[in-house]
């Protein structure tokens, strides 16, 4: 059985056609695809074993992410199952390996809550060798997705694949190819391009990393960050970096790369940190958090008075962003009672319960979803 049968198996198909849809089966495209899935896959392994497979056309959107207006280009169901296989299968186990350990975005067991827990660590430890005199340089990349190069990317991802038959990394280069309108660019709506994005900048990584030994360093998907003693170190990190970025055909967004003393204050994914004299890190919310809240829980008003949510599905949104906050903050004590003050004046007839201690309200609900039913909360 050659490698591209064992991708295109129809047990394979299957197990990513569930896989690669557990986010959106609540969509009517993906629903009457897994309806059928057994005749839509054998059909898909048809294409794809007799050389006529061909990339359908993407669903395009816009999608308002921190108030960023982002393109979405996402592919159909059936191209999903593909990108599934492909990175299931190959890509993930061969770029995975050597990637740093600090590079946290789209892969298993990361995320933004364990980039900011290493990133903490990381000023913890510098703190407790060099003090709080030091600077931190902060990295970003200008427009990263729209700009990757495919020509690049596929020089990139050569050697890792190099045991690969011709007939898959003919697929691979076709998925790249499709990845946007264009010679470059990857789309924000598909597998694939995250995986090719977190490589993408590997460069990097073993640049600052490895060759140049900078030990607190990090890098989230195109957000980065490095910690030094003095600020001609982070200069000459950073000269070195920008022509690195010419070979990938890239540029810094100069407007939020920024070299900064650590006692100055800084904002990384979504968090200002302050850093006392005494070592001690104050954590609070940027601006934009807030007012993205804010504004969740007036259209949250709107849904409940037309019957498009329920008290209990607001109650546990609501709740679930305030423990988040909670937990990942340390100076929230005014920002929570003020959005508890825009809460309880919303829904008023929450105050009871808004007002509960935390200890009390977690052991009630802990008790209560012993018997699987929260209703009584709003009763």
């Amino acid at each position: 059985m050659s490698r591209l049968q064992e991708l295109m198996g129809l047990n394979m198909l299957n197990k990513c056609a569930y896989e690669g849809t557990k986010q959106s089966r609540w969509k009517e495209t993906t629903q009457r695809y897994l309806s059928n899935m057994l005749v839509n896959n054998l059909e898909l392994q048809d294409e794809v074993m007799g050389g006529g497979y061909a990339v359908k056309p993407t669903i395009d959107f816009e999608l308002n992410e921190r108030g960023h207006i982002r393109q979405i280009e996402a592919p159909v169901v059936r191209d999903r199952v593909i990108q599934k296989s492909f990175t299931k299968n190959i890509l993930t186990p061969s770029l995975r390996p050597c990637l740093i350990y600090d590079n946290y975005a789209s892969l298993k067991q990361r995320g933004t809550t364990f980039a900011r827990k290493r990133f903490e660590i990381m000023i913890r430890r510098y703190i407790a060798r060099n003090g709080t005199d030091g600077y931190i340089l902060l990295g970003d990349i200008s427009k990263y997705f729209e700009n990757i190069d495919h020509d690049v990317l596929k020089s990139l991802i050569a050697p890792r694949l190099a045991g690969e038959p011709a007939e898959i990394m003919a697929m691979i280069h076709y998925i790249i190819d499709t990845s946007s309108h264009s010679n470059k660019g990857l789309n924000l709506g598909s597998e694939a391009p995250q995986i090719f994005a977190v490589f993408y900048l590997n460069l990097i990584d073993t640049l600052v990393k490895v060759v140049k030994s900078t030990k607190y360093y990090g890098r989230y998907m195109d957000d980065w960050f490095a910690i030094f003693r003095t600020k001609h170190e982070a200069e000459v990190i950073l000269s070195d970096v920008e022509e690195s970025l010419s070979i990938l055909r890239l540029n810094l967004n100069r407007k939020k790369t920024i070299i900064t003393k650590l006692g100055h204050g800084f904002a990384f994914l979504q968090v200002k940190y302050n850093i006392l004299p005494s070592g001690k890190i104050l954590k609070r919310p940027t601006r934009g958090k807030i007012v993205r809240e804010r504004r969740r829980l007036k259209a949250f008003r709107r849904m409940l008075d037309k019957g498009q949510m329920t008290e209990n599905e607001i109650w546990n949104c609501y709740q679930s962003w305030r423990g988040t906050f909670i937990h990942e903050h340390n100076a929230y004590r005014k920002t929570i009672m003020s959005m508890d003050r825009l809460y309880l004046s919303l829904f008023p007839e929450h105050e009871p319960y808004i007002r509960k201690g935390r200890k009390e309200l977690y052991d009630e609900a802990f008790k209560e979803a012993e018997t699987g039913d929260l209703k009584y909360l709003f009763n």
